[in-house]
């Protein structure tokens, strides 16, 4: 059975351990996790410890767990440039093993999506560095039959379901080069991305 918590102190020690046991050649993977993460501003446990980006009403971090054990991860905050923007898929990271769950955009995506629609966000975006950017792939994929307009296979609370626009350049968010894929949540909201570009 799969389950949902927000990181907490309470369940620090159990994740930490698992963030530690994340040993793969997939570059994402240095942000995740270092023995020497308190010196260490980029890595997601200095992240969840030392900062406030996925506190109160600034965003929150999903745990994601089978029966006992984890299986993924990733957070939503509300963007330094734009409070009206949230950031989803931040720090996301799935088990191998789990990677044919829909974890992402069953679990962890609809959750970050409701977070957003109650903080009154009127965009939701994730963003990805160069050597991921091929991640943002299944989003913009259309299968046949589909309307381009409207994602029939998308429900109201998967993420792009009110269709998924691509910046066509790279920004820098959290001062590193990413790639962004975004939803208008308030269909009337124009944002500017060439300001952080």
């Amino acid at each position: 059975m799969i389950t949902v918590q927000n990181y907490s102190s309470s369940n620090k020690e159990i994740f930490f351990k698992f963030l530690k046991s994340i040993d793969t050649p997939d570059p994402a993977s240095n942000n995740m996790w270092d023995d020497d993460w308190e010196n260490k501003n980029y890595t997601l446990p200095y992240i969840l410890e030392k900062t406030t980006r996925f506190k109160e009403a600034n965003g929150e971090f999903h745990i994601v767990f089978d029966d006992d054990k984890i299986i993924a991860c990733g957070g939503v905050y509300l963007s330094n440039f734009s409070q009206d923007i949230a950031i989803a898929g931040s720090r996301t990271w799935v088990d191998k093993k789990a990677r044919n769950k829909l974890i992402m955009r069953e679990v962890l995506l609809p959750r970050q999506k409701a977070w957003s629609i109650e903080q009154g966000s009127k965009l939701i975006a994730i963003s990805v560095n160069e050597y991921n950017k091929n991640l943002l792939k299944p989003f913009k994929r259309i299968r046949l039959g589909e309307d381009k307009n409207r994602m029939t296979a998308r429900q109201p609370h998967h993420l792009f379901y009110n269709g998924a626009i691509e910046v066509k350049f790279p920004v820098t968010i959290q001062y590193t080069k990413q790639w962004v894929l975004y939803e208008k949540l308030d269909p009337r909201f124009e944002f500017d991305w060439q300001i952080i570009a």
